[in-house]
């Protein structure tokens, strides 16, 4: 659906010339704002770049771009704006005092996996502990690793920063009210359904309806306006899971809510 891409598998099968192994890369856009603050951290869903440079110039060559072709400054120019653009405020009212509560949540529950300067914040979860849909990091292989690493071998530009890694990146959600649906695959419509255990999040909703909805913080995925002008979601399909992320879910109500009047300050 919209704001989806299988964006390595393409890569390894037409560019790297790699057999198809039938695996599944389908994951949501990542925002490319802020990166001066995301220095060091880890690149893609699954951390498999450690080098913004690399990570915009792989991306060029991955959407078109030839090795002779590429334009180095241009890109250049794009990875200087990524650093310095800053991600939009969240537009509507906030309960100041229940977000200065959740503040306080946020810092004894997730701090230290999304909040910059958080001991995990930027690094790889194993996949083990994350517990969410395995399908985009099994796609990215040691062979693709090892194919693309050689790539440019010869040219004035290489790779040297990628890597096959065993899990998801926990990343700063500088922005977060802005990038529904949430997990790696898009999976969760709204962010209090986060907070609650995958049974009880959304089944089946519809992407691509970009009316936002305060109250649940994302975007308006149900209802016939939705299912007319989106394109249906369903957890059940594979690769499409809404499990794990199991953090927070036992937390008390009252602090479920202040921690998501917090998050839309971010």
């Amino acid at each position: 659906g919209p704001g989806r891409i299988d964006p390595f598998n393409p890569v390894k099968f037409r560019m790297l010339e790699l057999p198809d192994d039938g695996t599944i890369g389908n994951s949501d856009m990542m925002p490319v704002w802020n990166e001066d603050e995301h220095n060091g951290f880890a690149y893609h869903w699954d951390g498999l770049e450690t080098s913004l440079t690399e990570t915009a110039q792989t991306g060029a060559l991955g959407d078109g771009a030839t090795l002779k072709s590429i334009d180095l400054e241009g890109i250049d120019r794009v990875e200087q704006f990524m650093r310095d653009y800053q991600p939009p405020a969240y537009p509507f009212p906030i309960d100041v005092a229940l977000a200065d509560q959740g503040k306080q949540v946020f810092d004894t529950t997730c701090a230290s996996c999304h909040a910059f300067g958080g001991e995990r914040t930027g690094t790889v979860i194993p996949i083990d502990e994350i517990g969410t849909d395995r399908h985009r990091l099994d796609m990215w292989t040691q062979s693709a690793v090892d194919a693309y690493s050689a790539y440019a071998d010869g040219y004035s530009y290489d790779f040297q920063e990628l890597q096959k890694t065993d899990g998801y990146v926990a990343v700063a959600l500088d922005g977060l009210w802005l990038r529904a649906p949430y997990l790696h695959n898009g999976s969760v419509p709204y962010l209090p359904d986060l907070l609650e255990t995958p049974e009880n999040r959304t089944p089946q909703f519809y992407r691509g309806y970009d009316v936002y909805d305060p109250d649940k913080v994302g975007f308006t995925a149900e209802g016939p306006d939705a299912a007319e002008q989106g394109i249906l979601y369903d957890t059940t399909v594979t690769a499409n899971s809404n499990e794990g992320h199991l953090y927070g879910i036992d937390l008390p109500t009252e602090q479920k809510a202040a921690l998501v009047e917090y998050l839309k300050t971010l």
